[in-house]
């Protein structure tokens, strides 16, 4: 093959491979004549034969077979443990339940009688174990026995407080005694009473006692009301008397007596008195000694303050009578 056949060959070759390249880019997957969508459809399912179609529509009646005879059974070969069989005790008759209402509105005496429970048992005197065939019975078991009456604590014809495990209502705080009432007036007079021993008696028998020359401080009165304004820098008229040591005295015999009589019961917050019994031993002895040495100290300071209350009304009333 000379050389201008073999150029024109190659030549030939691109020409067809370029014309190729471009159909494949203008018929790629896109319009009608794409060769995605050129297959051969399915073929069509086959129509039903017309005399389907007819038993279809319901043109045609079916042809219905005659049902099989059965042979009857007679009604006595039935079984008889349901109608022979005893109660159920755990279903309750429309009496029962007019009798647990009454007892529940407290009209009943007593619980009656249950079947299925003997009067032994019924009893809440002695208390047995209750039954577990009927729970009516074990109900009407817990009901009080006086009729009408209820639980302690509630109105009659009141469910009873502690039924169905309620816990019973909180106890009420007992009433303050007469003595615990007139204790904080004790004090307060016991005080006072102290205070003007040493005032017109105590004082006074030192101050004559001391040598001093003739001045202004002759009258008692004088001697109190200078502590409103004097300083004690200044000599005051008022002689020291062992007033605080006798004060502290007398309080220790107070209480002393108050702890003895139990006049002031410890009670501890609800809380604390639920956790005490679960602590241990020495917790509670230790938490109960510190809440009444806690008690003892306030009233020891209700007492220094009732104290200087009444020397203050002291130095301010004789400050009128003061020359």
């Amino acid at each position: 093959m000379s050389s201008a056949a073999a150029r024109e060959a190659r030549k030939q070759a691109i020409l067809n491979r370029g014309r190729d390249r471009l159909a494949k880019l203008t018929t790629s997957g896109r319009g009608e004549d794409s060769p995605v969508y050129q297959h051969a459809d399915p073929p069509l399912a086959s129509m039903p034969a017309p005399t389907n179609v007819r038993e279809f529509l319901g043109e045609d009646t079916l042809s219905i077979g005659t049902p099989p005879t059965m042979s009857r059974k007679p009604s006595g070969s039935r079984p008889q443990s349901t109608f022979g069989s005893a109660p159920d005790p755990s279903i309750w008759s429309e009496e029962q339940q007019q009798q647990l209402m009454n007892a529940l509105m407290g009209n009943l005496g007593a619980p009656p009688s249950m079947p299925g429970l003997p009067p032994a048992q019924v009893s809440a005197n002695d208390n047995p174990a209750m039954p577990d065939d009927n729970p009516l019975a074990a109900l009407m078991a817990m009901l009080p026995q006086q009729g009408g009456q209820g639980s302690a604590g509630a109105p009659p014809g009141m469910i009873p407080s502690n039924l169905f495990g309620q816990p019973p209502a909180p106890v009420q705080p007992t009433k303050k005694t007469f003595l615990q009432k007139i204790m904080p007036l004790i004090h307060l007079l016991a005080g006072w009473i102290l205070l003007s021993y040493f005032v017109l008696w105590k004082e006074p028998q030192v101050y004559e006692l001391q040598p001093h020359a003739a001045s202004t401080f002759d009258s008692i009165w004088n001697r109190w009301a200078e502590l409103g304004w004097k300083k004690p820098q200044d000599n005051w008229g008022v002689q020291f008397v062992p007033l605080f040591w006798a004060f502290t005295t007398l309080t220790i015999v107070l209480h002393s007596w108050r702890i003895f009589r139990g006049v002031d019961p410890i009670q501890p917050p609800m809380l604390l008195a639920l956790a005490l019994p679960h602590l241990p031993p020495p917790l509670p002895f230790i938490i109960l000694n510190g809440m009444k040495y806690l008690q003892i100290g306030s009233v020891f300071l209700d007492d220094i303050a009732v104290l200087v209350f009444g020397i203050g009304m002291l130095i301010w009333v004789a400050s009128w009578f003061a020359n």
